[in-house]
């Protein structure tokens, strides 16, 4: 009997993304349309994965009502649920740069961003409410908890790529409506970044556990998505409802590639010392934060043409590739493990 996932699943989808967005930064960088052909591929692959893991993920409800009040009480499994809002974005970016960018397609894609949107807002509000109104067991207060937050400032990678200047097909007003939305994800993220953040690094430092360590990289893709919405601020200007100096944007962009590469450091060298070890689905963290690192590093590489965002660029690609490669075993060893018990 095959195993019913929960939300911590998902990565496993977003991870997946994460390679389809490798091959489409590095078919750009280094101008070779091989690796937009493997990113396509890629692209069909995380949907099927999807759709098989969103309908398990559905039965396991449907099957045990009760599964639903459990999982709520559950921490990490809550703010893995917003997954299902990034999953929204990442495949209607990628619909327009494989399938369609018609007119039609961009009008459809605007209406599921405001779902995914509402999805995370919706799960990062429940998360607040349960951080603030029950017992917290030490254990859980891991930076699995800023996946939401994350999550909530994610709408970027499919706002962008559907609004002015991108494509001319969506108006004004829902142009300034989308921004206004991408302007108050990043205020909180920014602040849940800082006080969650904290409290989960507490938390870390206290209860340290091989187990929780692939987490100690979600910290990564809050600095990098940070730093992606700020690149992509100042292209809103023309519609002169809030200003974002360009030069100022990629200061604060840089100041947090500083953070991201330290925190990627500290994270691979712990990832290297525990990889011998047995590790549960949350070794997935290992791969979409730094697949958000690699998005910011190639947005930086276009701005500045440094030579360092390209090597940044060319390494997080190599790391991403091998940290898949070890998820994915793992991943197999936990389904055999689980398939073996039954």
């Amino acid at each position: 009997m095959a195993p019913k996932p929960a939300s911590e699943w998902f990565p496993i989808v977003l991870g997946t993304m994460v390679l389809s967005l490798v091959s489409w930064i590095d078919s750009i960088v280094f101008n070779y349309n091989v690796f937009l052909g493997i990113g396509k591929i890629i692209y069909f692959i995380g949907i099927i994965l999807f759709i098989l893991i969103f309908s398990l993920w559905s039965y396991r409800y449907i099957s045990n009502p009760r599964l639903i009040k459990e999982d709520f009480n559950k921490l990490n499994r809550l703010s893995f649920t917003s997954f299902l809002g990034v999953l929204i974005f990442v495949i209607g970016f990628f619909f327009t740069v494989y399938v369609s960018a018609s007119s039609e397609v961009i009008h459809f894609l605007l209406y599921m961003y405001f779902i995914g949107y509402a999805i995370v807002l919706v799960v990062n509000i429940l998360l607040g409410y349960k951080l603030f109104s029950q017992q917290i067991k030490p254990e859980e207060l891991n930076y699995s908890i800023l996946v939401p937050s994350i999550a909530l400032s994610a709408n970027i990678i499919l706002s962008a790529p559907i609004l002015p200047p991108s494509f001319p097909y969506i108006g004004k007003e829902e142009t300034e409506i989308a921004y206004f939305m991408m302007l108050v994800a990043v205020g909180i993220t920014f602040f849940q970044f800082i006080f969650i953040g904290t409290t989960a690094f507490l938390s870390h430092v206290n209860f340290k556990s091989a187990q929780s360590t692939p987490a100690i990289m979600i910290p990564v893709g809050a600095s990098s998505i940070i730093a992606i919405n700020i690149l992509i601020f100042p292209s809103y200007n023309y519609l002169n409802l809030f200003y974002f100096p360009s030069n100022f944007a990629l200061t604060i962009a840089i100041i947090l590639w500083g953070f991201e590469i330290w925190n990627l450091t500290v994270a691979l060298l712990l990832a290297l010392r525990h990889v011998k070890e047995k590790m549960p689905l949350t070794v997935w963290a290992y791969v979409f934060p730094v697949g958000i690192s690699d998005f910011s590093d190639f947005l930086l590489y276009g701005e500045t043409k440094l030579p360092v965002f390209l090597w940044s660029v060319s390494v997080m690609s190599v790391a991403i590739v091998l940290l898949y490669i070890y998820a994915t075993i793992n991943t197999i060893n936990i389904i055999k493990n689980k398939l073996n018990t039954r």
